[in-house]
């Protein structure tokens, strides 16, 4: 088992259980606090007329998480990075995981890092 590993929003989805995908053995799971309102709008989408549904997965997924990082620090840094093709969250949760040096969890296909392990979900 990995001790911690930074999530984005689609590696904290899969990893709480509400996302398909490969679920790795991660001991604690870190997360920037702006990752919980992109968490929250793709439930209230995806649970559309199912309120009380939306409400519990966004319950589970805040369980999953074991410490929460301000994104203040990393947001003009990731905002600056990110181009067309890229999703700021990833981009914020890789500079989290990099100054951590702990592996990034994520369901996007594109991210790479010189630095630290991207464990594809």
């Amino acid at each position: 088992m990995a001790g911690s590993a930074v999530a984005d929003a689609g590696g904290l989805l899969v990893l709480a259980g509400l996302l398909v995908g490969e679920v790795h053995d991660v001991g604690e799971i870190l997360v920037l606090d702006s990752t919980a309102l992109l968490v929250a709008e793709y439930l209230a989408l995806r649970h559309q007329g199912a309120p009380l549904r939306a409400r519990r997965d966004y319950g589970l997924a805040l369980r999953a998480v074991a410490e929460w990082f301000p994104v203040r620090a990393l947001a003009m840094d990731a905002a600056l990075a990110a181009d067309q093709g890229s999703e700021i969250d990833t981009l914020t949760a890789l500079a989290l995981a990099e100054s951590l040096g702990l592996p990034l969890t994520t369901k996007n296909p594109d991210v790479t890092s010189g630095t630290v392990a991207v464990l594809r979900c």
